[in-house]
């Protein structure tokens, strides 16, 4: 029993002088402000997780600002956003890392961080599945991948929730960053269709996607689920929700 503690021991040593080797000579950076992390801290560095704004949306008993959003105009049974979108502030350098710098990892563990604290709100225990918000064909092979599918990859990791690609973009949008609402609407609307027909569509599904603003693109991604399959129950999960 000594020698295996012994053994133990030493082994748990090398492994933490490995690692900081290893940090000192590859150290990484934060992915907001791009400052040295410190050892052990992934992705964020304190600064910058102190400067998140979080909902807290997983501790509400009544509806939320981002369910409000979709009032009189399809019917989605919750929405959980964790971070406040603000401009200037580190959630901003986090999602433009995420779309366009290819961090992939990073947009992997924002989906588990979102998984994490939707274990705390029993509404979303009864989804059966996660559907990512597609790229148009031409876009993901410009940028490598679809961050809204590894969100929804981070999110499985957390909730065991299948990811289910059913949806396809069907053509290409201008940028939504500087449109009004009912510009981005027009922009989005009909752009989604359904990607293979499946009878056995789960019963509660949750549509993933990185920010929701003025959701336009969720609620035309949700007509053409609901077109094919108008029984079946949707909500919505996001990383940021743009303050109003």
């Amino acid at each position: 029993m000594f020698l295996f503690a012994a053994q133990l021991t030493i082994h748990r040593m090398s492994r933490e002088i490995v690692s900081g080797i290893r940090h000192f000579f590859f150290p990484e950076t934060c992915s907001s402000c791009d400052k040295e992390l410190p050892q052990g801290v992934s992705f964020i560095c304190p600064i910058c997780w102190d400067e998140l704004n979080f909902t807290h949306f997983e501790k509400f008993e009544t509806s939320t600002s981002a369910e409000q959003i979709f009032w009189g105009r399809i019917g989605i049974s919750h929405v959980f956003s964790i971070i406040y979108y603000e401009s200037g502030k580190s959630i901003q350098n986090i999602l433009h890392q995420i779309k366009y710098q290819n961090a992939k990892e990073l947009a992997v563990y924002m989906g588990e961080l979102v998984g994490k604290r939707l274990a705390e709100n029993n509404d979303f225990q009864s989804i059966d599945a996660l559907i990512p918000i597609p790229l148009h064909d031409k876009k993901e092979f410009i940028r490598g991948y679809n961050q809204s599918l590894l969100i929804a990859n981070g999110l499985k990791n957390q909730t065991n929730k299948p990811v289910i690609e059913i949806l396809r973009r069907k053509k290409h949008h201008e940028s939504q960053t500087k449109k009004s609402r009912e510009e981005r609407w027009q922009n989005v609307k009909d752009i989604f269709s359904i990607a293979r027909k499946d009878d056995k569509i789960p019963k509660h599904i949750a549509i993933v996607d990185d920010v929701l603003t003025t959701g336009s693109t969720i609620e035309s991604a949700a007509m053409a689920i609901l077109k094919n399959y108008p029984e079946t129950k949707i909500s919505v999960i996001t990383i940021a929700l743009a303050k109003s």
